[in-house]
């Protein structure tokens, strides 16, 4: 896979929270989970276009043509993953919060229709644009078209690799990726004395940029660790079934597996399942525990983490992310300066800290929604 940096150059921050790992730099720029029949494999290169645009005062804000409330149009990519559930309570708190009305499409993992229903949006009057794309590059012409109809774009958790974009809100995911792999990796040493070990790296949907960005982080991170070898990667899509059978395949060739990093929850319940048939399960603390590790926080692997399944996930809050995001709408509509890129801080959450204090303020946003 090719890999490109260049959304991380100038992430906005959420600010220092307790405990959070803050994915993101200081100054101004940045997934997740499962979309269906979804995409990546670039990382977009729609930060560094609209970083000019999006950080300067808006030219004009987004009211609607009747003068009244800023209608917002919103395309989220899939509802069959709580995650995107979290994104959606997001933007509806977000829209209720700032007074806007609110129109709101699933494309249900299909990229093309996500197309169509965006241009539909923009068809009845919206006066800004909240994406959550599919496919990084597939969501280029209703970016495009939202562009020469002078509708600001904001994109949520995944970007997009064409068009204007005012602001992109998600997680640092580049970081995220090199968090999880730097766990791996503390805890090979805590078992073998030095960072050494097999490890599986189960890849999020291709096409995405929560996955590519991911992927990018944790496969830079581990190979600073030169007896840490990946002895596999694949694409578990952000899919429990795909991942499920992905791992089936590689327990079945390697013998001796000592940890797996998933790039989100999906594909870490997925690998735990067929640990699980394969009798390979051993519990927390056993030499031959295979180590996991996946990212977003859901509610199967808080449970799996409380069951010792599950090691660790690197959360992230879709609920007060969308929020943001709306936000950033009112402060275009108020010619407010707003970021290219703006990263919503995460946190590692294992057994030790799961019932914390410092957790509980982040935000256990699973428990929140209900799917």
């Amino acid at each position: 896979m090719a890999w490109s940096s260049a959304r991380f150059d100038s992430w906005a921050t959420f600010g220092k929270s307790t405990g959070a790992v803050l994915l993101c730099t200081a100054a101004a720029l940045s997934g997740c989970s499962k979309s269906d029949n979804s995409s990546s494999t670039s990382s977009t290169n729609a930060a560094s276009s609209a970083s000019a645009a999006a950080s300067a005062p808006a030219s004009a804000p987004a009211t609607s043509a009747a003068g009244g409330k800023t209608k917002v149009g919103f395309s989220i990519a899939t509802l069959n993953n709580a995650f995107f559930v979290g994104l959606k309570a997001g933007v509806e708190r977000g829209s209720k919060d700032q007074g806007f009305e609110l129109v709101q499409t699933n494309a249900n993992g299909d990229a093309q229709q996500q197309v169509n229903d965006a241009i539909n949006l923009l068809s009845q009057g919206v006066t800004a644009l909240v994406l959550n794309p599919i496919d990084s590059k597939a969501i280029i012409p209703a970016v495009e078209k939202a562009n020469s109809m002078n509708i600001p774009v904001f994109t949520l958790d995944r970007g997009s690799d064409g068009g204007k974009v005012t602001s992109f809100v998600a997680s640092d995911n580049v970081a995220l990726g090199q968090t999880g792999a730097k766990w791996i990796a503390e805890q090979l040493k805590k078992r073998y004395g030095e960072e050494k070990g097999n490890v599986v790296d189960l890849i999020g949907l291709v096409g995405t940029t929560a996955a590519t960005d991911r992927e990018k982080g944790f496969s830079e991170e581990i190979a600073k660790y030169p007896n840490i070898k990946v002895v596999a990667r694949q694409e578990g899509a952000f899919d429990q079934e795909k991942s499920l059978n992905a791992m089936t395949s590689i327990l079945q060739k390697y013998p001796q597996i000592d940890a797996v990093f998933g790039a989100n929850d999906d594909n870490t319940v997925g690998a735990e399942k067929a640990i699980d048939n394969a009798g390979r399960y051993k519990p927390l603390g056993d030499k031959e525990h295979i180590l996991v590790i996946g990212a977003d926080g859901t509610a199967q692997a808080l449970s799996a983490i409380r069951a010792g399944k599950q090691d660790a996930t690197i959360s992230q809050n879709p609920i007060q992310m969308a929020a943001k995001s709306l936000q950033f709408i009112a402060d275009y509509n108020a010619k407010k300066d707003v970021p290219a890129n703006y990263a919503w801080p995460t946190m590692l959450i294992d057994k030790s800290n799961i019932d914390s204090a410092e957790v509980k303020k982040y935000g256990l946003w699973s428990e929140e929604v209900k799917q």
